[in-house]
Protein backbone atom coordinates (compact mmCIF):
# COMPACT_ATOMS: atom_id res chain seq x y z
CA UNK A 1 0.00 0.00 0.00
CA UNK A 2 1.37 3.29 -0.83
CA UNK A 3 1.14 6.96 1.22
CA UNK A 4 -0.07 5.89 4.65
CA UNK A 5 0.04 9.13 6.22
CA UNK A 6 2.91 9.01 9.69
CA UNK A 7 1.16 9.09 12.66
CA UNK A 8 2.53 9.08 16.09
CA UNK A 9 0.79 6.96 17.76
CA UNK A 10 -0.33 3.08 17.43
CA UNK A 11 -3.56 2.93 14.44
CA UNK A 12 -5.70 0.30 14.85
CA UNK A 13 -4.98 -1.72 11.66
CA UNK A 14 -3.66 -5.15 11.32
CA UNK A 15 -0.93 -5.53 8.67
CA UNK A 16 -2.28 -9.17 7.25
CA UNK A 17 -0.89 -10.09 4.22
CA UNK A 18 -2.97 -9.09 1.37
CA UNK A 19 -4.72 -12.71 -0.18
CA UNK A 20 -8.04 -11.43 -2.00
CA UNK A 21 -10.02 -12.67 -5.07
CA UNK A 22 -10.09 -9.91 -7.90
CA UNK A 23 -12.79 -7.14 -6.73
CA UNK A 24 -12.57 -8.35 -2.97
CA UNK A 25 -11.50 -6.49 -0.02
CA UNK A 26 -8.46 -8.39 1.04
CA UNK A 27 -7.47 -10.05 4.63
CA UNK A 28 -6.85 -6.59 6.23
CA UNK A 29 -9.94 -4.85 5.15
CA UNK A 30 -8.07 -2.48 3.05
CA UNK A 31 -9.86 -1.79 -0.15
CA UNK A 32 -7.56 -1.20 -3.00
CA UNK A 33 -9.22 1.44 -6.11
CA UNK A 34 -8.17 1.45 -9.18
CA UNK A 35 -9.49 4.43 -11.93
CA UNK A 36 -8.02 2.15 -14.84
CA UNK A 37 -9.31 -0.84 -14.04
CA UNK A 38 -12.59 -2.58 -15.88
CA UNK A 39 -14.91 -3.16 -12.53
CA UNK A 40 -18.12 -4.94 -13.25
CA UNK A 41 -20.93 -2.53 -14.42
CA UNK A 42 -23.99 -1.83 -12.01
CA UNK A 43 -26.92 -0.09 -13.05
CA UNK A 44 -29.14 0.97 -9.77
CA UNK A 45 -32.55 2.56 -10.19
CA UNK A 46 -32.53 5.62 -7.88
CA UNK A 47 -36.44 5.10 -6.90
CA UNK A 48 -34.98 2.30 -4.93
CA UNK A 49 -32.24 3.47 -2.94
CA UNK A 50 -32.97 7.48 -2.41
CA UNK A 51 -35.84 9.41 -2.13
CA UNK A 52 -35.92 13.04 -3.50
CA UNK A 53 -37.23 16.43 -2.22
CA UNK A 54 -37.64 19.96 -3.54
CA UNK A 55 -38.04 22.54 -1.05
CA UNK A 56 -38.21 26.51 -2.38
CA UNK A 57 -36.33 28.80 0.22
CA UNK A 58 -38.89 30.91 1.29
CA UNK A 59 -37.64 34.80 1.16
CA UNK A 60 -37.98 36.37 5.09
CA UNK A 61 -36.65 39.11 7.37
CA UNK A 62 -33.08 36.70 7.80
CA UNK A 63 -32.99 35.75 4.22
CA UNK A 64 -33.20 37.81 1.72
CA UNK A 65 -30.49 36.24 -0.36
CA UNK A 66 -29.17 32.78 0.45
CA UNK A 67 -26.21 31.07 -0.85
CA UNK A 68 -25.53 27.91 0.71
CA UNK A 69 -22.53 27.72 -0.58
CA UNK A 70 -19.69 25.05 -0.92
CA UNK A 71 -19.51 23.53 2.83
CA UNK A 72 -20.94 20.83 4.14
CA UNK A 73 -24.30 23.57 4.99
CA UNK A 74 -27.58 21.19 5.34
CA UNK A 75 -28.10 18.86 8.73
CA UNK A 76 -31.70 17.69 8.68
CA UNK A 77 -34.15 17.08 11.82
CA UNK A 78 -37.46 15.36 11.88
CA UNK A 79 -39.18 18.99 11.53
CA UNK A 80 -36.56 21.59 10.58
CA UNK A 81 -33.36 21.75 8.90
CA UNK A 82 -30.64 23.63 9.18
CA UNK A 83 -29.18 25.61 6.43
CA UNK A 84 -25.55 27.40 6.51
CA UNK A 85 -25.14 31.17 4.92
CA UNK A 86 -21.67 31.50 3.67
CA UNK A 87 -22.53 35.68 3.26
CA UNK A 88 -18.90 37.57 4.45
CA UNK A 89 -21.06 39.80 5.31
CA UNK A 90 -24.03 37.90 6.99
CA UNK A 91 -23.02 34.61 8.24
CA UNK A 92 -25.68 33.12 9.91
CA UNK A 93 -27.52 29.77 10.02
CA UNK A 94 -31.07 29.65 8.81
CA UNK A 95 -33.45 27.04 10.41
CA UNK A 96 -36.31 26.08 7.96
CA UNK A 97 -39.68 23.74 8.26
CA UNK A 98 -39.35 21.26 5.19
CA UNK A 99 -42.33 23.93 2.87
CA UNK A 100 -39.08 26.32 3.25
CA UNK A 101 -40.55 28.57 5.33
CA UNK A 102 -37.48 30.18 7.58
CA UNK A 103 -38.35 30.18 11.19
CA UNK A 104 -35.62 31.85 12.91
CA UNK A 105 -31.74 32.35 12.75
CA UNK A 106 -28.84 31.09 14.62
CA UNK A 107 -25.65 33.43 15.03
CA UNK A 108 -24.74 37.54 14.36
CA UNK A 109 -21.58 38.23 12.38
CA UNK A 110 -18.73 40.09 14.94
CA UNK A 111 -16.22 39.35 17.48
CA UNK A 112 -18.22 39.86 20.89
CA UNK A 113 -19.94 36.93 22.88
CA UNK A 114 -22.21 34.74 20.77
CA UNK A 115 -20.52 36.31 17.19
CA UNK A 116 -18.37 34.95 14.82
CA UNK A 117 -16.54 35.35 11.49
CA UNK A 118 -17.50 34.14 8.15
CA UNK A 119 -16.17 31.35 6.83
CA UNK A 120 -17.37 29.23 9.53
CA UNK A 121 -18.64 25.53 10.00
CA UNK A 122 -21.61 24.43 12.75
CA UNK A 123 -22.57 21.44 13.71
CA UNK A 124 -26.00 20.13 15.64
CA UNK A 125 -26.28 18.04 18.50
CA UNK A 126 -29.61 16.38 18.63
CA UNK A 127 -29.18 14.81 22.18
CA UNK A 128 -27.97 17.80 23.91
CA UNK A 129 -30.18 20.30 21.62
CA UNK A 130 -26.92 22.46 20.78
CA UNK A 131 -25.62 23.86 18.09
CA UNK A 132 -21.50 24.34 17.56
CA UNK A 133 -19.95 26.91 15.83
CA UNK A 134 -16.53 27.00 14.47
CA UNK A 135 -15.02 30.28 12.86
CA UNK A 136 -12.24 29.13 10.38
CA UNK A 137 -10.41 32.11 11.57
CA UNK A 138 -11.40 32.16 14.92
CA UNK A 139 -10.18 29.86 17.66
CA UNK A 140 -13.14 29.40 19.80
CA UNK A 141 -16.21 27.30 19.80
CA UNK A 142 -19.57 29.04 20.04
CA UNK A 143 -22.71 27.07 21.37
CA UNK A 144 -26.19 28.12 20.78
CA UNK A 145 -29.18 25.65 21.50
CA UNK A 146 -31.30 24.70 18.54
CA UNK A 147 -33.65 27.18 19.28
CA UNK A 148 -30.89 30.09 18.36
CA UNK A 149 -30.41 31.22 21.88
CA UNK A 150 -26.70 31.51 22.71
CA UNK A 151 -25.28 29.49 25.38
CA UNK A 152 -21.55 29.97 25.64
CA UNK A 153 -18.08 30.10 24.09
CA UNK A 154 -14.87 28.15 24.34
CA UNK A 155 -11.73 30.32 23.35
CA UNK A 156 -8.64 28.31 22.88
CA UNK A 157 -4.55 29.86 22.89
CA UNK A 158 -3.83 27.95 19.70
CA UNK A 159 -4.67 28.09 16.54
CA UNK A 160 -7.15 25.82 15.41
CA UNK A 161 -8.28 26.60 11.83
CA UNK A 162 -10.60 23.59 11.19
CA UNK A 163 -12.17 23.14 8.17
CA UNK A 164 -14.45 20.39 8.78
CA UNK A 165 -16.82 19.86 11.99
CA UNK A 166 -18.46 17.00 13.12
CA UNK A 167 -19.70 14.92 16.06
CA UNK A 168 -17.17 11.74 16.50
CA UNK A 169 -19.59 10.53 19.40
CA UNK A 170 -22.01 11.82 22.63
CA UNK A 171 -19.41 13.89 23.68
CA UNK A 172 -16.69 14.40 21.59
CA UNK A 173 -16.29 17.01 19.04
CA UNK A 174 -14.02 16.58 15.69
CA UNK A 175 -12.61 19.08 13.44
CA UNK A 176 -10.30 18.12 10.31
CA UNK A 177 -7.56 20.15 8.39
CA UNK A 178 -6.41 18.35 5.80
CA UNK A 179 -4.02 20.93 4.91
CA UNK A 180 -2.76 21.92 7.89
CA UNK A 181 0.64 21.71 6.18
CA UNK A 182 0.98 23.34 3.14
CA UNK A 183 3.14 25.01 0.60
CA UNK A 184 2.52 28.44 0.09
CA UNK A 185 1.44 29.66 -3.17
CA UNK A 186 4.42 31.66 -5.23
CA UNK A 187 2.38 34.27 -6.19
CA UNK A 188 1.84 35.21 -2.56
CA UNK A 189 5.89 34.20 -1.22
CA UNK A 190 7.94 34.73 -4.22
CA UNK A 191 8.72 31.13 -3.50
CA UNK A 192 8.05 27.44 -2.30
CA UNK A 193 7.82 27.98 1.38
CA UNK A 194 6.55 25.22 4.06
CA UNK A 195 3.56 25.92 6.53
CA UNK A 196 1.49 24.62 9.27
CA UNK A 197 -1.85 26.23 10.64
CA UNK A 198 -3.58 24.52 13.73
CA UNK A 199 -3.40 20.49 13.91
CA UNK A 200 -5.19 17.80 10.75
CA UNK A 201 -6.98 16.91 13.88
CA UNK A 202 -8.38 18.64 16.61
CA UNK A 203 -10.66 17.10 19.28
CA UNK A 204 -12.32 18.94 21.75
CA UNK A 205 -14.73 17.00 25.13
CA UNK A 206 -17.86 18.54 24.85
CA UNK A 207 -18.69 18.55 28.38
CA UNK A 208 -15.84 21.16 29.31
CA UNK A 209 -15.57 22.72 25.80
CA UNK A 210 -11.82 21.66 26.47
CA UNK A 211 -9.32 20.28 24.07
CA UNK A 212 -8.24 16.78 24.36
CA UNK A 213 -4.59 15.43 24.21
CA UNK A 214 -4.85 14.08 20.64
CA UNK A 215 -1.52 13.34 19.08
CA UNK A 216 -1.27 14.77 15.01
CA UNK A 217 -1.14 13.23 12.17
CA UNK A 218 0.67 13.94 9.00
CA UNK A 219 -0.06 13.33 5.16
CA UNK A 220 3.17 12.17 3.06
CA UNK A 221 2.42 14.76 0.75
CA UNK A 222 2.78 18.44 1.35
CA UNK A 223 -0.79 20.31 -0.02
CA UNK A 224 0.09 22.49 -2.56
CA UNK A 225 -1.70 25.93 -2.55
CA UNK A 226 -0.66 26.92 -6.10
CA UNK A 227 -3.65 24.41 -6.72
CA UNK A 228 -7.22 24.53 -5.60
CA UNK A 229 -9.12 21.76 -3.84
CA UNK A 230 -12.19 21.60 -2.34
CA UNK A 231 -10.98 20.75 1.56
CA UNK A 232 -14.14 21.59 2.86
CA UNK A 233 -15.95 18.82 2.08
CA UNK A 234 -13.58 16.37 3.16
CA UNK A 235 -15.52 14.40 6.15
CA UNK A 236 -17.58 12.20 5.67
CA UNK A 237 -20.17 10.81 8.45
CA UNK A 238 -20.18 6.73 7.65
CA UNK A 239 -22.97 6.40 10.66
CA UNK A 240 -19.87 4.79 13.00
CA UNK A 241 -17.82 7.25 12.64
CA UNK A 242 -15.97 9.09 9.79
CA UNK A 243 -13.77 8.73 6.72
CA UNK A 244 -10.97 11.52 5.89
CA UNK A 245 -9.00 12.10 3.47
CA UNK A 246 -6.90 14.20 1.13
CA UNK A 247 -5.84 14.82 -2.29
CA UNK A 248 -2.26 14.34 -0.31
CA UNK A 249 -2.87 11.03 0.23
CA UNK A 250 -3.87 7.73 -1.43
CA UNK A 251 -5.73 6.57 1.09
CA UNK A 252 -8.85 7.40 3.23
CA UNK A 253 -8.53 6.61 6.67
CA UNK A 254 -11.70 6.26 9.16
CA UNK A 255 -12.12 7.22 12.77
CA UNK A 256 -14.10 5.62 14.92
CA UNK A 257 -16.23 6.93 18.14
CA UNK A 258 -13.47 5.49 20.47
CA UNK A 259 -11.12 7.55 17.78
CA UNK A 260 -9.36 4.57 16.21
CA UNK A 261 -8.38 4.85 13.36
CA UNK A 262 -7.95 2.28 10.61
CA UNK A 263 -7.54 2.65 6.53
CA UNK A 264 -10.42 1.90 4.77
CA UNK A 265 -9.59 2.51 0.98
CA UNK A 266 -6.14 3.03 -0.82
CA UNK A 267 -6.19 4.81 -4.44
CA UNK A 268 -3.62 2.78 -6.29
CA UNK A 269 -4.25 4.48 -9.66
CA UNK A 270 -1.40 5.10 -11.84
CA UNK A 271 -2.25 8.93 -12.55
CA UNK A 272 0.10 10.83 -14.65
CA UNK A 273 0.29 13.41 -12.33
CA UNK A 274 -0.29 12.14 -8.36
CA UNK A 275 -1.79 14.38 -6.15
CA UNK A 276 -4.23 15.97 -8.47
CA UNK A 277 -7.41 13.60 -8.53
CA UNK A 278 -8.25 10.82 -6.05
CA UNK A 279 -10.88 8.52 -5.27
CA UNK A 280 -12.65 9.06 -1.95
CA UNK A 281 -16.20 8.08 -0.13
CA UNK A 282 -18.95 10.50 -0.85
CA UNK A 283 -22.07 8.28 0.96
CA UNK A 284 -22.11 5.29 2.99
CA UNK A 285 -25.78 3.43 3.19
CA UNK A 286 -26.05 -0.12 4.85
CA UNK A 287 -25.76 -1.81 1.66
CA UNK A 288 -22.90 0.33 0.10
CA UNK A 289 -19.97 3.10 -0.32
CA UNK A 290 -20.71 5.29 -2.93
CA UNK A 291 -16.97 6.82 -4.43
CA UNK A 292 -15.91 9.37 -6.97
CA UNK A 293 -13.53 11.16 -8.11
CA UNK A 294 -12.35 14.56 -6.53
CA UNK A 295 -10.03 16.26 -8.74
CA UNK A 296 -7.91 19.34 -7.51
CA UNK A 297 -10.21 21.98 -8.71
CA UNK A 298 -13.60 22.37 -10.53
CA UNK A 299 -12.47 22.66 -14.00
CA UNK A 300 -10.27 19.86 -13.71
CA UNK A 301 -13.10 17.49 -13.37
CA UNK A 302 -14.10 18.71 -17.61
CA UNK A 303 -10.03 18.68 -18.55
CA UNK A 304 -9.44 15.16 -17.10
CA UNK A 305 -9.65 11.73 -19.47
CA UNK A 306 -12.69 10.23 -18.68
CA UNK A 307 -10.80 7.07 -17.62
CA UNK A 308 -9.54 9.24 -14.24
CA UNK A 309 -12.89 10.31 -13.07
CA UNK A 310 -15.12 7.73 -11.73
CA UNK A 311 -18.35 6.95 -9.57
CA UNK A 312 -18.27 3.70 -7.85
CA UNK A 313 -20.17 1.80 -5.43
CA UNK A 314 -18.47 -0.91 -3.01
CA UNK A 315 -21.07 -3.36 -2.17
CA UNK A 316 -20.70 -4.27 1.79
CA UNK A 317 -22.58 -7.00 0.94
CA UNK A 318 -20.81 -9.25 -1.82
CA UNK A 319 -17.20 -7.18 -0.70
CA UNK A 320 -16.89 -5.70 -4.20
CA UNK A 321 -16.40 -2.92 -6.09
CA UNK A 322 -18.76 -1.90 -8.73
CA UNK A 323 -18.44 1.07 -11.60
CA UNK A 324 -22.13 2.65 -11.92
CA UNK A 325 -21.15 3.53 -15.48
CA UNK A 326 -21.07 7.49 -14.02
CA UNK A 327 -24.51 8.11 -13.01
CA UNK A 328 -27.22 6.42 -10.92
CA UNK A 329 -30.84 7.58 -12.53
CA UNK A 330 -34.57 7.15 -11.88
CA UNK A 331 -36.58 4.94 -13.87
CA UNK A 332 -39.66 5.62 -15.51
CA UNK A 333 -42.48 3.80 -14.72
CA UNK A 334 -41.79 2.09 -18.37
CA UNK A 335 -38.26 1.48 -17.54
CA UNK A 336 -36.90 3.70 -19.65
CA UNK A 337 -34.67 6.42 -18.08
CA UNK A 338 -33.11 9.87 -18.84
CA UNK A 339 -29.50 10.88 -18.10
CA UNK A 340 -29.76 13.98 -18.78
CA UNK A 341 -32.85 14.51 -16.10
CA UNK A 342 -32.41 16.69 -13.30
CA UNK A 343 -32.47 14.09 -10.85
CA UNK A 344 -29.81 11.28 -12.23
CA UNK A 345 -26.67 11.64 -9.92
CA UNK A 346 -23.30 12.42 -11.17
CA UNK A 347 -19.84 12.60 -9.89
CA UNK A 348 -20.73 16.44 -9.39
CA UNK A 349 -23.62 15.51 -6.95
CA UNK A 350 -21.61 13.04 -5.08
CA UNK A 351 -18.29 15.34 -4.83
CA UNK A 352 -20.48 18.73 -3.98
CA UNK A 353 -23.19 17.17 -2.12
CA UNK A 354 -22.31 16.26 0.54
CA UNK A 355 -23.79 17.68 3.96
CA UNK A 356 -23.55 17.51 7.69
CA UNK A 357 -26.56 14.98 7.73
CA UNK A 358 -25.29 10.83 7.14
CA UNK A 359 -27.32 9.76 4.10
CA UNK A 360 -27.84 13.15 3.03
CA UNK A 361 -26.90 15.08 -0.79
CA UNK A 362 -27.91 18.78 -1.56
CA UNK A 363 -27.94 20.54 -4.79
CA UNK A 364 -29.29 24.23 -4.85
CA UNK A 365 -31.03 24.82 -7.88
CA UNK A 366 -31.13 28.51 -8.84
CA UNK A 367 -34.46 30.13 -10.78
CA UNK A 368 -32.32 30.67 -14.14
CA UNK A 369 -31.08 27.19 -14.17
CA UNK A 370 -34.22 25.99 -13.62
CA UNK A 371 -36.14 28.14 -16.25
CA UNK A 372 -33.56 27.03 -18.99
CA UNK A 373 -33.98 23.36 -18.33
CA UNK A 374 -37.59 23.85 -17.98
CA UNK A 375 -38.67 21.11 -20.05
CA UNK A 376 -36.52 18.52 -18.77
CA UNK A 377 -37.91 19.46 -14.58
CA UNK A 378 -39.92 17.02 -12.87
CA UNK A 379 -43.88 18.00 -12.66
CA UNK A 380 -43.13 18.47 -8.88
CA UNK A 381 -40.22 21.00 -9.87
CA UNK A 382 -42.18 22.66 -12.74
CA UNK A 383 -45.22 23.71 -10.53
CA UNK A 384 -42.40 24.70 -7.98
CA UNK A 385 -40.76 27.12 -10.82
CA UNK A 386 -44.45 28.35 -12.32
CA UNK A 387 -44.22 30.19 -8.74
CA UNK A 388 -40.70 31.51 -8.69
CA UNK A 389 -38.89 34.54 -10.25
CA UNK A 390 -35.30 35.73 -10.26
CA UNK A 391 -35.40 37.04 -7.46
CA UNK A 392 -36.22 34.27 -5.42
CA UNK A 393 -34.13 32.05 -3.20
CA UNK A 394 -32.97 28.55 -4.77
CA UNK A 395 -34.72 25.64 -4.63
CA UNK A 396 -33.07 22.77 -2.22
CA UNK A 397 -32.87 19.55 -3.73
CA UNK A 398 -32.84 16.77 -1.44
CA UNK A 399 -31.66 13.48 -1.73
CA UNK A 400 -31.96 11.67 1.28
CA UNK A 401 -30.42 7.45 0.63
CA UNK A 402 -32.16 5.00 2.60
Amino acid sequence: MRHFFVITFIVAVSLAMLTSCINEAPNNGIIEIDAYKKYPKLTLDLNDIAEIRYIPLRLGEDTIFLDPGVRRSFFAMSDKFFLQEVSHNDPKIVVYDYDGHPLYKIGNQGRGPGEFMAPFDYVVDTSRNEVYISSVLQDQLIVYDTDGNYKRSAYFTRRLRMQNVDLINSRTFIGYNPNATYLVASWLSGADNIKKTGKTLTIIDLDSLSLVDFPDVSFERIYNSNQIWTTSKSIVNSGGGFYFFSICSDTTYHISSSLEITPRFVDVSNYPNKGEIGIFPAIETDRYVFLCSHPTHYKGMRELDKKQIKLLAYDKVKKKLFDLNGEIVKKNPDGSSDSYSIEALNYFSFSFGKTLSPNYLVNSLSYIYLSENYANLPDTLKRITDNMTEKDNPVLQVVKFY
